[in-house]
């Protein structure tokens, strides 16, 4: 211990762990997740910390720790044992499990306690557990740590069990100046690094400390901070820019950064040039012929009137041969280029109707025909949904134009066959379009109905581009469902989650009403066909049930609703997201207030009373339509002939308010809809208060039954209030 300051003496940590070259895209996440699990790690082993770092590069994965205690503390322990009735014998003698508690905590059984709990009493043993070396500790932990990053693909190498997104090399571990003698599978730690491949060929280094860590990479070639290395590639590029061309600016692409920065160890910033006649291809085209496989950034004008025939790169390594290097990386994107010149002249010899008539050699969906087949399904559930939801008016001719030519660019010799270009699909059929003289709109409605491209992606903001977004993902939805790829678990090969959440974005982000059980209903008529004899009333029931747990997920994550209020509202008004929305938005104002909270008790006890005897749902309607004429049972019951004061009060009460109940929820006033239930809490409560339900004349209790039966009725079509009750019952 510190005599200064009573603390645990501290010292600095390295943990360093060298691969083969692991792909740039699983770094940012992976750092994140080895500072996360140490971080528990350390925690949970009592050790104290200050100042926690990951750097990386694409070799190697790093951990400094500004100070970290070098032993755990002591503690003071109470160890629960067994219960004392099974402690000890009908003799009073000890029994096997009281010996063997007393062994396990290392102290004699006369020394153990006892203490009493809910459950009885039970023995009870304090002990002294002295704090162990944190390189021990370490030991242990760092493995986890370390084996426990998730990664997106892993693999396996020689005879070793150990997966790792690429193979190990080697693991340094210092605590102060100390090596700390850990495992990692087959690796054990000490305190060699290795230097750049090319700048240190590969050469090995001693670490003497935590602390000489960065300066000894440095000094193999490798500037091991990630973010001194973003500074070093958007400073250097600035600076070539600067000197080739004071018109041209790089343009931002923090996505392509981030990627060019930990794929490599010593950022060498470059430009390179190509020839002017690629710039008649449009500017995306290019720019994905920069970034798909080359990692090159793109360079516009400064008064952003279009490109320089110019290309920003990075090397990994000096400027020793840098010519070389510009005029290799020249040649490959020259060829990119060229092929993209040539799939864009050789496209327009086609037009997008020529192209669409090719669709019907490809096929969508094995067994559920082609993609022609599924463009003359999109055009009618476009024009379904345009009637039946968000669009206005007649069905637009361009919208029906754009169903038909939509996928039309997948026959492009820029689409298909996985070509670089494959992410422009959209972007590319629009621009034939135009060339083919398509008017604006069809030509938006053909690039926008792809969006959003990923889970927060931007969408459509256009109606009719909107609206066949929603028909292309209803459409694939329903005919992977009933072709049998409903995901499961992790396996998702359709990417169905992610199209049912575009559509609920789409939906509640521009406030679009939309019946989604009729909608899927029409997308599963579409294909049918390809399944004669398919129980369709089943697979829409789980594609709705499939559709309401995506709503409720997108509710309580990214719009931040109480679970519970979710809970409570989507069984019964899920099938309209927005308006789903708007119920949970009401309930929510109503949940903890004391009347409300009296009501929702109510419905729980309704239904702990009913318990089998709830009215189904298909007849929820009916009942609402008996209150609203006066509030008698399903068999013609008068509940004004009830005994009691407090049922025909409640009875009242609830047929006198459902004229302006009706009236709220035609107008959409839910925060008034709760207002009205909420005022009928104290009467509920005065009735499970003073009313026996169950009595021991038999027709009383069947009246009393069908009276709370047609009031759990009433409820259960607006929330299942027992979602939000707090009281236990």
């Amino acid at each position: 211990m510190s005599p200064e300051t009573n603390r645990p003496v501290r010292l600095p940590f390295l943990l360093e762990i060298g691969s083969e070259e692991i792909p740039a895209r699983f770094i940012p996440a992976a750092m994140a997740d080895l500072a996360r699990l140490l971080g528990e790690e350390l925690e949970k082993a009592h050790l104290g910390w200050e100042g926690l770092r990951v750097l990386a590069t694409p070799r190697r994965l790093a951990v400094l720790i500004d100070a970290l205690d070098t032993r755990q503390p002591d503690r003071e322990l109470t160890v629960k044992g067994p219960p004392v009735s099974v402690a000890f014998g009908a003799d009073g003698r000890p029994t096997p499990a009281a010996e063997g508690f007393a062994r396990k905590v290392g102290i004699a059984l006369a020394d153990c306690g006892r203490d009493t709990d809910q459950r009885g009493e039970f023995l009870v043993a304090h002990v002294s557990e002295p704090g162990r070396p944190a390189a021990e500790v370490l030991a242990e932990i760092v493995p986890r740590a370390v084996l426990g990053v998730a990664y997106r693909k892993t693999m396996r190498w020689g005879d070793h069990d150990l997966e790792y997104p690429r193979p190990l090399q080697w693991i340094l571990s210092l605590l102060g100046d100390d090596v700390v003698p850990l495992r990692v599978d087959y690796l054990e730690a000490g305190r060699t690094t290795r230097g750049h491949r090319t700048l240190a060929a590969d050469r090995a280094a001693a670490v003497a400390h935590p602390g000489d860590y960065e300066h000894v990479l440095r000094e193999l070639g490798v500037i091991v901070d990630q973010d001194e290395r973003r500074r070093l590639i958007t400073a250097g590029l600035a600076a070539e820019l600067a000197s080739r061309d004071a018109t041209a600016v790089l343009l931002a692409d923090d996505e392509l950064l981030t990627e060019v920065v930990f794929l490599c160890e010593h950022p060498t910033p470059f430009l390179g040039t190509f020839s002017e006649e690629y710039l008649d291809l449009p500017a995306e085209v290019i720019t994905t012929a920069l970034k798909a496989h080359q990692r090159y950034f793109s360079v516009g004008r400064s008064d952003g009137a279009g490109l320089r025939p110019l290309f920003a790169a990075v090397r990994d390594g000096g400027r020793d041969h840098l010519d070389n290097v510009i005029r290799g990386n020249e040649r490959v994107l020259h060829a990119r280029l060229a092929d993209a010149h040539f799939y864009w002249t050789f496209d327009q010899k086609k037009s997008p109707d020529e192209r669409t008539a090719m669709l019907g050699t490809v096929t969508w969906l094995e067994g559920f025909g082609s993609v022609l087949d599924k463009t003359d399904r999109l055009g009618d559930l476009a024009a379904w949904l345009w009637e039946n939801g968000p669009g206005e008016g007649a069905v637009p001719e361009d919208l029906r134009r754009a169903a038909r030519i939509c996928k039309s660019d997948l026959v492009s010799e820029m689409i298909k066959d996985g070509k670089e270009f494959t992410k422009l699909e959209g972007f590319i059929g629009a621009r034939y379009a135009a060339l083919a003289g398509e008017n604006a709109q069809v030509c938006r409605s053909i690039e926008r109905h792809y969006l959003p491209r990923s889970a927060a992606g931007v969408l459509p903001r256009d109606r009719q581009a909107e609206v066949l977004s929603i028909a292309d993902r209803l459409d694939t939805v329903a005919g992977c469902w009933l072709a049998g790829f409903a995901p499961t678990g992790a396996k998702d090969p359709y990417a169905l989650r992610r199209h049912v959440l575009a559509i609920l974005r789409i939906l509640l982000e521009n406030d679009l009403r939309l019946d989604l059980d009729a909608a899927l209903d029409r997308a599963l008529s579409g294909v049918a066909g390809f399944r004669p004899g398919a129980d369709l009333p089943a697979v829409r029931a789980e594609l709705g049930e499939f559709v309401r747990t995506r709503l409720e997920g997108f509710l309580v994550d990214a719009k931040g609703a109480e679970p519970a209020v979710v809970r409570a509202v989507l069984p019964v008004r899920w099938r309209d997201p927005v308006d789903a929305w708007a119920w949970v938005q009401a309930l929510d104002g109503y949940r903890e207030q004391d009347d409300f909270q009296l009501l929702a008790t109510g419905f729980k006890r309704c239904r702990n009373i009913l318990k089998e005897g709830l009215l189904p749902v298909a007849e929820l309607d009916a009942c609402r339509a008996r209150w609203l004429a006066g509030g008698r049972g399903a068999d013609g019951e008068d509940f004004a002939d009830l005994p009691e004061a407090p049922e025909r009060d409640l009875w009242q009460a609830t047929a006198a308010a459902m004229p302006a109940l009706a009236a709220a929820e035609a107008s959409r006033d839910y925060h008034q809809v709760f207002a009205f239930f909420s005022g009928l809490g104290p009467a509920i409560d005065r009735y499970f208060d003073q009313v026996r339900v169950n009595t021991d004349d038999p027709g009383l209790t069947a009246s009393r039954h069908a009276f709370l039966r047609e009031l759990d009725g009433l409820f259960a079509q607006y929330a299942d209030f027992a979602a939000v009750a707090a009281a236990d019952l």
